[in-house]
């Protein structure tokens, strides 16, 4: 006989968040987004309005928190996040570690966008993120 192995723990609702609009970001490490403990992230957008003039600069999300080191590239990769490109980038389906989704079992943590080598020049994006919180 098998034996009932629950946990009741469930998501009621699923939350989407955006942050705020980056106007030229220079050289540094972006906290975006705040989730809390227990959150199930499910996907994370990068949405280039206005794509950036400055060649060479380089973007990624990732994420600090949850009691881990933390992963500038966790979700999007430079590559993926195509700074210089205008349009819609996803976590899915994508390289990065956490590409698919990440669950912030052990403490809340934030998602992260860094911008390196470059300033960002005339570059305007916003980064989104889809996530239930499993109580």
């Amino acid at each position: 006989m098998a034996k009932n192995f629950f946990t009741h723990a469930f998501a009621d609702n699923i939350r989407l968040a955006k942050s705020r609009t980056l106007i030229a970001p220079a050289v540094d490490t972006y906290n975006l987004i705040r989730l809390p403990k227990r959150a199930f992230l499910k996907q994370v957008w990068l949405y280039v309005k206005t794509a950036t003039t400055a060649g060479g600069t380089t973007m990624t999300i990732g994420f600090v928190g949850n009691e881990e080191a933390a992963d500038p590239d966790a979700f999007l990769t430079d590559t993926e996040c195509d700074p210089q490109t205008a349009g819609m980038k996803t976590s899915l389906g994508g390289s990065a570690a956490w590409a698919a989704g990440k669950y912030f079992d052990k403490g809340g943590g934030m998602i992260t966008l860094t911008v390196g080598s470059a300033n960002a020049t005339a570059f305007e994006g916003i980064v989104f993120a889809s996530y239930v919180v499993i109580y």
